[in-house]
């Protein structure tokens, strides 16, 4: 079985110390947290009265959710200015979390310093802009460099209004037709480009009236200093003495700064690795429980992993918690372990395709392996090519060990190794059967068995599966299932018989036995009452979940697609055959093709794309079509997939070796509604 067993770990301490024993649990990443009070409500928890528990059961009774919801939006402020003003990339670092702190000291110490470096900080920016506006003004001043009066006396007069300003050609040329009609003295100074610089004086009282005509030609006024006097030469050396004092002041600010990040780089980084971790704890709160002096924590932990976090929590903190270990299996729990699958590496990769239908049960047997097996045969069966074979395996490892998309490059390279393997046995190689004999048949020139064969193998899964459906009853000790439902001990029967019968007829051209008729009749009856057969058989209370009249209606409609859908599930497996004579049908249309082009360079062009078109178009169908059967031939009569995924609290860190740890506690929402979509997708173009 590859669902590992679990425990329920329970952790009971101190208030002050919730934080503390979270970030321990986060860091452990084995603990999938479940609902304090849901676990102590439960009639299956007991906790023995002693001295050491006296004051926990004192407090059981009063027990009430963990309300706290910290806001992080100022601390995250303070890091992540903090990170993006020294440039530091933000990480998440095991050395930063393992030490032993207090967050709300640590953030005050960290506020501290951004107080201090944005003081610095803000006054560096400060400077850079009083030296942007000196260098405008030197910009504007050297247009008046050649004059030789005071600008201070000439740009303060009382009553009149002195402007330096800039417009296109094309506007000044307006401005000089219509200078008579102009209130001001104008004179142009430069042409830069497509700009002409130019001065205005008038009345203060005629200023209004100047404004709006200037607008209208768009206008770009040019600052002038009004502090400095002296001739704009004077007041150009006096800015550029101005400049080089701010600049070295600059520069011993800028010297400030890099001697705090020196200083503190070890802090700024530890910053944002237990502002990351933190949120994370505040996010489990709302599973805990609390008291008045104490907190309660429940989590399901892998058995493998119980020892280690035990150990942890009384390492670090003694006596002042109390860890609790129960087994899962005791009666009267409501609570439902999550499921963590534990496959062998061959087979993990298709750990994927089996969660897109459903998380395995806890109690029910694992199909990876089953799927995985049966998947590359159904693949390989129906795309068996030994070149195509080949680029898949290929590309499968290259997304698997270069890339690091394990799921899919996984999956890839195993369907691609199949593929493979029934290439040689139909000695295909790119779609041509010239290259190599087949080591035992050739689609193409036996089509009926190729045809019988596929379906023959359906047969073969599909009892397996019924097995499979008897199994996961058993384990769980489903009575209706395993021995009355129709894809249960009944139903196998039930297929049995129908085959031998239909080879009979068929085959051997015999008359339908009469005693096959009434077992099969009598099995449908005992399909119909399943229920009240099985609640008997246990001693159940009620015969009946529902309603009787319901049930029988329900069960009756249940008889008719039993023998509808056990045909079509069978015929469904011809698909296998026809998708292997189809492989070679798609290379000969591509092949004629070729043969019809002029030069040997056209036909391999032809062929080349050919085979690239059927890599990826057909590859793909052939890849839905193998999940469709397995998700609608085989899941349907033996796995439910009702179970609970094992999302232990995690988060991404690297580990002080540098070494990236892949820790979530969030399911990926993403994947999940992709994989919706391609269910929804195979439902509606290729369901039954």
């Amino acid at each position: 079985m590859s669902v590992e067993k679990m425990k329920i770990v329970g952790v009971i301490g101190k208030k002050n110390l919730l934080s503390r024993v979270l970030r321990l649990v986060v860091l452990n990443g084995s603990v999938h947290t479940i609902n304090a009070l849901v676990r102590v409500n439960s009639s299956d928890f007991f906790l023995p009265p002693s001295e050491k528990n006296i004051e926990v059961l004192e407090e059981l009774p009063f027990l009430k959710p963990c309300s706290s919801k910290k806001d992080f939006t100022k601390d995250e402020e303070v890091v992540k200015s903090l990170l993006s003003l020294f440039d530091i990339k933000p990480q998440v670092r095991e050395e930063y979390l393992g030490q032993d702190y207090n967050y709300d000291d640590f953030m005050k110490q960290l506020s501290d310093i951004y107080d201090r470096v944005y003081s610095t900080a803000d006054e560096i920016e400060e400077k850079m802009r009083s030296i942007n506006k000196k260098r405008e003004y030197i910009n504007s001043l050297k247009y008046l460099s050649r004059f030789d009066f005071d600008i201070g006396q000439l740009i303060c007069i009382k009553y009149l209004a002195f402007r330096l300003i800039k417009i296109s050609r094309e506007n000044y040329d307006k401005l000089k037709r219509n200078y008579e009609n102009i209130p001001a003295v104008v004179l142009k100074l430069a042409v830069e480009s497509n700009n002409v610089i130019v001065v205005s004086i008038t009345p203060v009282i005629l200023e209004e009236i100047l404004e709006k005509i200037f607008r209208s030609l768009n206008y770009t006024l040019l600052p002038l200093p009004v502090e400095f006097t002296g001739t704009a030469a004077k007041v150009i050396e006096e800015l550029n003495s101005a400049i080089d004092k701010e600049e070295k002041v600059i520069e011993s600010l800028k010297k400030s700064l890099e001697d705090y990040k020196v200083k503190y780089i070890i802090e700024l980084k530890k910053g944002y690795s237990r502002l990351e971790i933190e949120k994370k704890i505040e996010e489990l709160k709302s599973d805990m429980a609390n008291g008045d002096k104490l907190f309660f924590m429940f989590g399901f932990v892998p058995v493998s992993n119980v020892a280690k976090l035990k150990s942890e929590l009384e390492a670090q903190f003694g006596g002042d918690v109390i860890v609790l270990v129960d087994d899962v299996d005791k009666g009267g729990s409501n609570l439902h372990p999550p499921t963590k699958l534990s496959n062998m590496k061959l087979f993990k990769p298709f750990e994927t395709l089996v969660k897109m239908y459903g998380t395995p049960a806890y109690y029910e047997k694992d199909p990876t392996i089953f799927f995985g097996l049966t998947y590359m045969l159904l693949f390989g069966a129906m795309f068996g090519d030994v070149g195509q074979g080949l680029i898949l395996l290929f590309a499968g490892l290259i997304l698997e060990l270069v890339l690091k998309k394990g799921s899919l490059g996984g999956v890839l390279s195993r369907i691609g190794l199949s593929s493979t393997v029934f290439g040689f046995i139909y000695g295909s190689v790119f779609g041509s059967e010239k290259i190599i004999p087949p080591l035992i048949i050739r689609p193409m020139a036996n089509i009926n068995y190729i045809l019988i064969t596929g379906v023959v193998f359906g047969i073969a899964l599909i009892l397996s599966a019924y097995i499979y459906n008897i199994i996961n009853s058993g384990i769980e000790k489903n009575v209706e299932r395993g021995l009355f439902s129709r894809n249960g001990a009944a139903g196998l029967i039930f297929y049995l018989i129908l085959l031998y019968t239909i080879f009979r007829v068929v085959v051997t051209h015999s008359s339908i036995s009469p005693a096959f008729i009434y077992i099969m009749i009598g099995l449908l009856l005992l399909m119909v009452f399943k229920q009240p057969l099985a609640n008997k058989l246990i001693h159940a209370d009620k015969l009946y979940q529902k309603s009787p009249a319901n049930y029988y209606i329900e069960e009756g409609f249940g008889v008719i697609e039993t023998l509808l859908s056990i045909i079509s599930n069978t015929l469904s497996f011809i698909r296998v055959g026809a998708f292997a004579l189809n492989h070679v049908g798609l290379y000969v249309a591509f092949a004629t093709m070729a043969k019809m082009m002029t030069t040997s360079w056209g036909s391999l062009a032809i062929l080349v794309s050919g085979n690239i078109i059927i890599i990826a178009l057909e590859g793909l169908i052939v890849f839905i079509q193998a999940l469709r059967l397995e998700y609608y031939e085989l899941f349907t009569k033996y796995f439910r997939g009702d179970g609970i995924e094992y999302v232990p609290a995690k988060m991404e860190f690297i580990s002080s070796t540098g070494k990236r740890i892949n820790l979530f506690h969030k399911k990926n929402i993403f994947c999940n509604i992709g994989n919706i979509y391609l269910y929804n997708i195979i439902n509606l173009k290729w369901g039954s």
